[in-house]
């Protein structure tokens, strides 16, 4: 039988992985607020790959244009995959040395709290600062720089990830659908970073500590998931602001202070 906890698990990776109201955050409070043992480092790869398979699907097109490309060997058609590892290097550099420090001492309700109020603040600046009709394949290599120093920032509880890269990007002028699919394209590298950190400890366990099918179902969850919140995230932004997802963080942002912090 399932165990709920592996349900809420995939099912929160899946639906605010790429939603701009933090993964992390949200995993933090169900940690908090429940008394369930941890799931293991396992079964975060196994989320993971599913949130992974989720993107890669949504963003297929992008990713075989950018693989033929490389495909190549010319510099000039390969921009785009240039610009995705200009913006990805910042984060990976902090997190290498950062990692331990930040899960040590920033993981807690309060900072989960107050950078989901501050965050959301500042995406509703950048997503207010100006209208202008920018896609990402436009962005030139400082613009995708500026974009990953944003990204360094989503080691903060509560910061989110997908939050911070389409705030810079929003600041720098680029329209909302560029903001998040250029946000998306950089979850792959991060992810994938992730994978292999995670996957070096997961499987020095013993296996007899792991529970595959439990992990395997929350995997399809985060995937399942994901790719409806993905779909649902860019139906809206076509007609809308981020809006909605700022409300969220600020009324999640609330609640937290006056309950648990």
């Amino acid at each position: 039988m399932f165990e709920l906890q592996y349900f809420i698990i995939g099912l929160i990776q899946g639906f605010t992985e790429f939603l701009p109201i933090s993964s992390s955050g949200h995993l933090v409070l169900v940690s908090e607020l429940t008394s369930w043992n941890d799931q293991g480092q396992f079964t975060d790869v196994a989320v993971h790959v599913g949130t992974l398979i989720a993107v890669l699907i949504y963003l297929r097109s992008h990713i075989l244009s950018l693989m033929i490309n490389f495909l190549t060997f010319r510099f000039k058609n390969n921009e785009n995959l240039i610009k995705i590892i200009i913006a990805t290097l910042p984060a990976i550099l902090v997190g290498y040395f950062m990692i331990d420090f930040i899960q040590t001492y920033f993981r807690n309700i309060r900072i989960v709290a107050i950078s989901s109020i501050i965050f959301a603040a500042i995406l509703f600046v950048s997503d207010h600062y100006k209208i202008k009709i920018s896609e990402w394949k436009n962005m030139n290599y400082f613009h995708a720089f500026i974009i990953g120093l944003f990204q360094i920032l989503a080691f903060i509880p509560g910061a989110s990830r997908a939050g911070v890269t389409i705030t810079g990007a929003r600041f720098l002028g680029f329209n909302r659908s560029s903001a998040a699919i250029f946000s998306m394209l950089l979850s792959i590298p991060i992810i994938l970073a992730s994978l292999v950190l995670t996957s070096i400890d997961a499987f020095s366990t013993s296996f007899n500590n792991i529970d595959i099918t439990q992990s395997i179902f929350a995997a399809t969850v985060a995937f399942i998931t994901a790719l409806l919140s993905i779909n649902l995230m860019m139906q809206l932004i076509q007609k809308s602001t981020f809006n909605i997802f700022i409300i969220y963080r600020v009324m999640l942002g609330f609640v937290l202070l006056y309950f648990y912090a």
